[in-house]
């Protein structure tokens, strides 16, 4: 084979070749190249595939099947689900994928001082989602002529002229008010400790009706004229460790709705009846 014959068809002018080797050679060499041919090919058609159904996946998603016509509410149990949906100006119509308005829902829900936290989900195909997590009515402060409805953290949920049913506390002199934010007192650790025993009662299943915190022993009234009394340490052992919960069984058992129950360091309980 001359030099041009070898130079034809790539191979090295040194080396000596047969006819058959050359063939070889060429026919893998074509081979390859119809492989790469078809590589190319399957990728094009792959990426085009791939468009095709991504651009098909984006109008549908624009479509109506996506669009809201169902609210879900959860987690309420102070507001109801039509409430809670008017205080987030949630309607259905909104694009469940691209424009459910989600931080405007919040942002209207957490304006609320009853609203601690609030969330939005989406439910495919068309269910909105909104979870709250609501702020709990503990107790009221009287303040000129307004009761201050607090939560277990102290923070003012609502100013109102009507008296709630919830227990009243009185010795609490307040520094300052606002709506949503913690309510300001002089004394802050009187504070902290009349409303830790006013958490504990609704754990444990009590209920006072007043608790007045202005002298060193508290009086919890459980009725007007049905008395517990002690020092904070005093009654959130007997609360904390069920004593109160036992004596008021026995009392009740017994018919005595009057008197006063009085708790020692050690734990004991005393009652005196009242006429």
């Amino acid at each position: 084979m001359s030099g041009e014959e070898k130079k034809q068809y790539g191979l090295n002018e040194t080396d000596s070749y047969d006819l058959d080797e050359i063939k070889a050679r060429i026919e893998k060499r074509n081979q390859e190249k119809a492989e790469r041919k078809r590589r190319a090919a399957r990728k094009r058609i792959t990426v085009l595939a791939i468009t095709v159904a991504l651009i098909g996946l984006i109008i549908f998603s624009f479509s109506n099947f996506f669009v809201v016509d169902h609210i879900s509410v959860e987690g309420n149990r102070h507001f109801s689900d039509e409430e809670i949906i008017n205080i987030a100006h949630a309607s259905p119509g909104a694009n469940l994928i691209y424009h459910p308005g989600k931080a405007d829902i919040v942002s209207y829900l957490e304006q609320n001082p009853y609203i601690k936290k609030a969330s939005v989900a989406r439910g495919l195909p068309s269910t909105l989602i909104i979870k709250v997590e609501e702020r709990r009515e503990l107790g009221a402060l009287k303040y000129d002529d307004d009761f201050l409805i607090i939560d277990n953290s102290g923070i003012l949920l609502k100013k109102t002229q009507t008296q709630p049913k919830l227990t009243l506390i009185e010795g609490i002199v307040v520094s300052k008010i606002k709506l949503g934010e913690k309510v300001g007192a002089e004394d802050e650790e009187l504070m902290s400790q009349t409303l830790e025993l006013l958490d504990l009662t609704r754990e444990k299943d009590l209920y006072f009706v007043k608790i007045n915190v202005a002298e060193m022993y508290i009086k919890a009234y459980i009725y007007d004229s049905f008395i517990c009394k002690g020092t904070y340490r005093q009654l959130r052992d007997g609360i904390g460790k069920g004593r109160l919960h036992k004596v008021l069984e026995k009392l009740f058992d017994e018919g005595i709705r009057r008197g006063t129950i009085t708790f020692s360091d050690e734990g004991y309980a005393s009652f005196v009846p009242s006429i």
